[in-house]
């Protein structure tokens, strides 16, 4: 038990040492890496937290400050220092006691309960050096080498035993193992503060090693989706080019599309209102260009109807449906006969819309055209 008294001054200072680091590290992260903002309790140890309009990177700080000037207290271990470390040590105890008062009981508040326990035990150990009048190795290793050093250079005067010469012999011999001891632990202390700091400069720069790989493979990917969409969109304009080459009959191709789409081929469909009557989700495009689209196109895709119109139908696909748009119009120019695909539509808030699209031909404005109806499917596949 005397043992532990007299080591228990090491669990603050390093309790301290630990988390000014950890602290520190995190926010050179936070603001410059735009790291994530957690754990939640290094925003929780200044009761400034409870103010709306301070943002999580200002209460790091604060948190750093605070944690900073408790250490250096500490480590100073003077007892005037130890009377002015209970200052900051009580702001971060009420403040996480508070949080663990307001909020629920839940296992994600483990650390605050941990956190707040080594606070009480630290107050604890503060006063059983401070208000019991123990004296802390720090304040007794400043001074004896000095009066040991006196005593050495004295030249020895052979007197009698009185109580001055008891006294100074006595001042003489024990502080010398201790201080050898207390010598070795700081050495030993600072040793592995300084491989634990070494470490984490390591990490360091492991992670903005792999920060800028992950940047550079970003980029090499945007790069190549550009040049895909380009391709893509040159084979759709060439495949709409060479559809205006074929030659058609109007008369039999009207006799060739259902009864159910003879709407769309008179002359009623360049009236928005005849579109618009359908409660299916249908658009009218010409050579790539939407002509004409329903109320529930609009609704369903999020545009308004003027975002829509004249605007190309290869703009509103995602990237990951771009495939199967692609084989759809290659087998329609090999000859292909298929009326269907499969896809993906990008809504006004870039929600990817899974649709099946089948395309009729027919006739707007006496051109030839492009009659989709769309259904949305639940899957990719």
């Amino acid at each position: 038990m005397k043992n532990f008294r007299s080591h228990s001054w090491l669990f603050p200072n390093c309790f301290f040492i630990f988390f000014s680091i950890y602290l520190l590290v995190k926010f050179v992260f936070i603001f410059f890496f735009r790291a994530a903002y957690e754990p939640r309790f290094i925003f929780e140890l200044t009761p400034v937290y409870m103010l709306s309009g301070v943002s999580n990177t200002q209460l790091v700080v604060l948190s750093l400050l605070v944690m900073l000037v408790d250490m250096y207290l500490h480590l100073r271990s003077g007892k005037r220092y130890l009377l002015l470390s209970f200052l900051p040590t009580i702001v971060m105890t009420s403040s996480i006691g508070f949080s663990i008062m307001v909020s629920p009981m839940d296992l994600s508040y483990i650390i605050h309960f941990i956190l707040f326990g080594c606070l009480l035990l630290i107050v604890l150990i503060d006063y059983q050096y401070v208000l019991k009048g123990i004296e802390t190795p720090m304040m007794t290793r400043k001074k004896v080498p000095l009066s040991v050093s006196v005593f050495k250079n004295e030249p020895t005067v052979p007197r009698g035993a009185s109580p001055r010469a008891k006294h100074t012999r006595l001042i003489q011999q024990p502080p010398l193992p201790l201080t050898m001891d207390s010598t070795l632990e700081l050495k030993k202390i600072s040793d592995e503060l300084l491989q634990k700091m070494q470490i984490m400069l390591e990490d360091l720069e492991n992670k903005n090693v792999r920060i800028k790989k992950l940047e550079h493979d970003l980029d090499e990917r945007q790069k190549n989706l550009v040049i895909n969409e380009k391709k893509f969109a040159d084979q759709a304009i060439s495949y709409l080019q060479s559809l205006e080459k074929i030659p058609f009959n109007d008369k039999t191709l009207v006799k060739n599309i259902p009864t159910e789409e003879k709407i769309c081929l008179n002359e009623p469909l360049q009236n928005r209102l005849i579109i618009d009557e359908k409660n299916e989700i249908v658009a009218v495009v010409q050579r790539g260009i939407f002509k004409e689209v329903s109320n529930s196109f609009v609704d369903f895709i999020g545009y308004d109807r003027t975002e829509l119109l004249q605007k190309n139908f290869f703009v509103f696909i995602a990237p990951q449906g771009f495939e199967n748009a692609r084989k759809y119009y290659l087998n329609r120019l090999k000859g292909v006969i298929s009326n269907s695909f499969k896809t993906i539509l990008l809504s006004k808030t870039h929600r990817e819309l899974f649709v099946e699209i089948t395309v009729k031909p027919t006739i707007y404005n006496g051109d030839s055209a492009e009659f989709l109806r769309v259904n949305e499917v639940r899957s990719n596949s």
